[in-house]
């Protein structure tokens, strides 16, 4: 496995430089990132305690051979580990798009969204615990100005494969609608779905599902919510979403839902949650958007300020099935500063109400957060 995984990403990388040219010339770049937080808990679990943590450290190649073919290589290096984050080869025309790699398979909004265009420090909580991660696939995408459609095809949970691991397999698939589209205001609308057998282990028999978070917080703490699957059979998951801008106003909200049907006699079980944000700038004219994935990016105006608000639901019980991962809902409130394209701050507010359920058990969690951001 560990030589076809080679040889797979050795063709990725080279297969375009073969393909037929046209006129245009080659460009590429380097770019990254650099994730700086600060946080610390007000009235909440002893357990829980303030910290400073580089959430994020990139490094990326982006290479566009021949206007139609693109390729990158995106490389993290946060908490001491060196780890493969993105490597594709994509080609595009006239809307339409062939993608082949290690990468994400477009499903949710905030599951899509890249960490450099969160408007929060995290994702809403839901779309963080059932995040199902990069894997190696293909995928096609049709992006025109009034709709976007993307499905892809992937193999395993991850790269982490072992001589006694089987790989799995999972499909996603994402629809939009932009009945409006204008420079003045954009109005979003989807939905996604996700099939996934996971990895087995051959010497155990098992096959394991992780729903997992850390609250809304990248720094490092125990984590509230933790429930772990070890003979899943499959899991499904969907989700409907909706984004709006207009003018300087935002709001954007999802409802997720997963089912896991276990092996043998073992219940199923089903979890569900949901957010709504909203913001408004306070300096600056307009968000901007990346059509191409349908999710909303940074404000690309200099100086300019966003104030925010979400609130988040994620529970994890399946009263039904007799299984109990726990409950969250969180209010969080920001504010925004972009100084320009490379540089932007982040200060957030947040309060956690946690069920018994939960492995800090029933409590209240009051966070401060920081962020300075850099990319390039």
């Amino acid at each position: 496995m560990k030589q076809i995984t080679t040889l797979f990403l050795i063709l990725l990388i080279t297969i375009p430089v073969f393909a037929v040219p046209d006129s245009s010339p080659i460009d590429w770049k380097v770019s990254g990132r650099l994730l700086l937080d600060g946080g610390a808990y007000i009235h909440s679990p002893k357990t829980l305690h303030a910290g400073a943590h580089i959430s994020d450290v990139r490094l990326a190649a982006k290479v566009r051979i021949y206007s139609f073919w693109y390729t990158k290589i995106d490389v993290g290096f946060a908490n001491n580990k060196v780890t493969l984050k993105d490597a594709f080869t994509e080609y595009g025309k006239d809307g339409n798009y062939f993608r082949a790699g290690y990468m994400l398979g477009y499903y949710s909004i905030d599951q899509s969204t890249s960490t450099n265009d969160l408007v929060f420090n995290t994702a809403s909580n839901v779309a963080e615990t059932f995040y199902p991660d990069r894997r190696i696939g293909v995928s096609y995408t049709r992006s025109l100005p009034s709709y976007y459609l993307s499905a892809g095809a992937f193999c395993g949970d991850g790269l982490s494969f072992s001589e006694t691991t089987r790989p799995g397999y999972n499909f996603s698939g994402r629809a939009v609608w932009r009945p409006l589209n204008t420079s003045e205001v954009l109005l979003h609308i989807g939905a996604g779905a996700l099939f996934k057998v996971p990895d087995k282990d051959t010497e155990t028999g098992l096959q394991q599902i992780r729903l997992k978070s850390k609250g809304v917080t990248y720094i490092p703490s125990p984590r509230p919510l933790d429930l772990a699957f070890d003979h899943v059979k499959d899991q499904i998951q969907s989700n409907i979403e909706c984004l709006l801008f207009r003018k300087k106003w935002l709001l954007q909200t999802e409802f997720l839902y997963t089912k896991i049907h276990q092996k043998d006699i073992r219940p199923s079980y089903s979890a569900h949650g949901g957010y709504i944000l909203g913001g408004f700038l306070l300096k600056g004219n307009k968000y901007a958007y990346d059509a191409l994935d349908a999710v909303p990016v940074m404000p690309q105006e200099p100086h300019s300020i966003l104030v925010a608000c979400r609130y988040n639901y994620t529970n994890l019980n399946d009263f039904s099935s007799h299984i109990t991962g726990g409950s969250q809902h969180d209010l969080s409130i920001g504010i925004n500063y972009y100084f320009n394209t490379y540089i932007s701050s982040r200060l957030n507010y947040a309060h956690l109400w946690m069920d018994k359920y939960s492995l800090l058990g029933k409590c209240g969690i009051n966070m401060m957060q920081v962020r300075l951001q850099v990319r390039f």
